[in-house]
């Protein structure tokens, strides 16, 4: 019937009854929706309120145990270093050679350090001990040496470590033919051994510094003994060398970007004791800039003197820590004394005086050490009194005084020849920034300074053999002795010599004779301080600041401990004991 009427859009009309019945189920149904959903409707608000704020407080207590468990975990547990591990660090340059009688740098060094040992060393402390030696004396004549050698140490590949291999070692040095960069420190000197296990070394006369000469890289005299010296350089020796060192050598690699990679294992019969990483790998890098990065990435675990400006990039990354390690060395500004316009000594004292060294140290951001004596304040000799110091108004009154007449255009000249010098440097960033400060320092007192910068060979040629300057801006290694003797001494006073200054000075030769034939500490004390006061009064250069090698490191990386330093190689010593890899232990009470 509905079809019918839907199909005809016919709607059938409802009765009275049936509408009644719609309207009390309408009525009923609006009485039960009031009832049961519309009060009820902020009961269940008020329900899930609870349930939310019941939620937050949950949340809350979970959180608050989590720290807190945290809190006694922390309490409970510490990060230790532990054995095991590669350690990685970067360094800028390359190989030049493996075998240590021809190192040239601190990266040949570096290796050398790994691979090799010495009869002596100098310990975290700067303290002179025995390496491959036992024990040493000397005799009444303070002219022969009897070391006495351990009996312990196995070379790399089992044999024994025993007085021949020394013997073989100095020879070779000693020998024209091996062409040894360490030849020069060792002749005149006689070398035997006594027995077995003890050397003894004769000089030509007593020599106060010999002892720390004896930190030579021992070679092993079974593998090189039957070389000819001339052709020890290029024997296969010098590409995989065997020592009684910390590491053994593994392999030197070249990768895709043409950097080089030299790869050690652990010696674990190494007669200092075992050491704690497995493996070490010196990653060589073009540029600062990519070593840099590499530390950056974690590419590597550490790196080696990076530039100051590239240091600062990580004072933002917290897992980087950055040490300065000071070297035994300092940077000079050297007067040529033998040049008629620096031969007055009032003269080099009032350009010594124009320098404010505090000024250098910024350029640095002061991470070096300021330096105003020709040795350092760590030395036997040293003492404050004879520093140099800055005086402007003083400088200024002694040019004067000279005759050096200050012109309109703030030069300063005498009979009309204007006060000029030419300085030379190395083409460096170092040395640039400093010679360009020198120029500005003495340029407040009138004086005129053209800086020259040469390449590495250039300065070599011109500078430290020819001595063709007014003012050679350079550092020199001075070492863990005060000897100065190659520096100062009027022998060396001569091109091709070390004495960059040519300074002259029987009062200081005598000084410098005498300090370096006695061992009386007392008596060298002494004879330091003389020698101090003479080059105060002459100045014979401007001492500007000791230099650093810095050492930065991610945070994983312990175990070492930084003294001064001779050169950048020596952080390596005591590298049996640096660690890598952590580990969670349980604190003790």
């Amino acid at each position: 019937m509905l079809k019918f009427l839907k199909k005809h859009n016919k709607t059938p009309e409802l009765t009275n009854a049936a509408k009644a019945k719609v309207g009390d189920l309408q009525h009923k149904s609006i009485k039960h929706v009031r009832r049961y959903i519309t009060k009820r409707a902020g009961r269940v608000l008020d329900v899930k309120r609870f349930v939310i704020s019941w939620l937050f407080l949950v949340g809350v207590l979970c959180v608050t145990t989590f720290g807190t468990f945290l809190k006694i975990r922390s309490a409970a547990v510490t990060t230790t270093p532990t054995p095991g591990g590669t350690y990685t660090e970067g360094m800028v340059g390359e190989i030049n050679n493996l075998n240590p009688l021809f190192s040239s740098g601190a990266i040949d060094d570096s290796v050398s350090r790994l691979v090799f040992n010495g009869l002596v060393r100098h310990d975290d402390e700067g303290q002179l001990v025995g390496d491959l030696a036992k024990s040493w004396t000397i005799d009444e004549s303070k002219k022969i040496y009897t070391i006495v050698l351990r009996d312990d140490v196995k070379w790399h590949d089992g044999h024994p470590f025993t007085s021949e291999d020394v013997v073989a070692t100095i020879g070779l040095i000693q020998n024209t033919s091996t062409r040894s960069t360490l030849f020069a420190s060792w002749q005149g000197i006689k070398v035997s051994a006594a027995d077995k296990y003890s050397v003894k070394f004769e000089l030509p006369a007593p020599f106060a510094p010999f002892i720390n000469a004896l930190n030579v890289p021992i070679l092993p005299s079974h593998l090189v003994k039957d070389i000819s010296p001339e052709k020890l350089r290029t024997d296969s020796f010098s590409v995989n060398p065997v020592g009684t060192g910390p590491f053994i050598f593994k392999a030197l690699r070249t990768n895709a970007n043409q950097d080089q990679q030299v790869e050690f294992s652990k010696n674990t019969a190494y007669y200092r004791g075992e050491p704690k990483l497995d493996r070490f790998i010196l990653h060589l890098f073009a540029d600062d800039e990519v070593l840099a990065t590499a530390l950056k990435n974690r590419e590597i675990t550490a790196a080696v003197d990076l530039k100051p400006e590239s240091i600062k990039e990580f004072n933002k990354d917290r897992s980087i820590r950055s040490i300065g390690i000071p070297l035994n060395s300092g940077v000079f500004a050297f007067f040529k004394t033998s040049d008629p316009k620096l031969e007055d000594v009032k003269l080099r004292n009032a350009l010594a005086m124009a320098i404010d060294r505090s000024a250098i140290l910024d350029l640095f951001d002061t991470q070096y050490s300021p330096l105003k004596t020709p040795i350092l304040s760590t030395q036997l000799g040293y003492d404050a009194k004879y520093n140099q110091i800055t005086n402007l108004s003083q400088a200024e009154k002694d040019l004067e005084s000279l005759g050096w007449i200050k012109q309109p255009d703030g030069s300063r000249k005498k009979d009309g020849v204007k006060l000029e010098f030419n300085l030379l440097t190395a083409n460096s960033a170092q040395y640039s920034s400093v010679a360009g400060l020198l120029q500005e320092q003495w340029s407040k007192v009138g004086v005129s300074v053209k800086s020259q910068l040469l390449t590495l060979e250039q300065l070599q040629q011109n500078g430290l053999t020819a001595h063709a300057y007014d003012i050679l801006l350079y550092g020199i290694s001075i070492g863990y002795d005060p000897d100065v003797y190659a520096y100062w001494h009027s022998s060396q006073a001569r091109a091709g010599s070390l004495n960059f200054s040519e300074w002259k000075s029987s009062r200081a030769d005598v000084s410098l004779d005498v300090a370096r034939t006695r061992v009386e500490t007392v008596l060298r004390d002494a004879r330091y301080k003389t020698f101090l006061d003479e080059w105060q009064k002459s100045a014979p250069a401007v001492a500007l600041y000791q230099p650093t090698v810095n050492y930065s490191y991610h945070q994983n990386a312990s175990g070492f401990k930084f003294n001064i330093s001779t050169n950048a190689s020596e952080r390596l010593t005591s590298v049996e004991n640096w660690t890598v890899n952590t580990k969670d232990v349980k604190r003790t009470p």
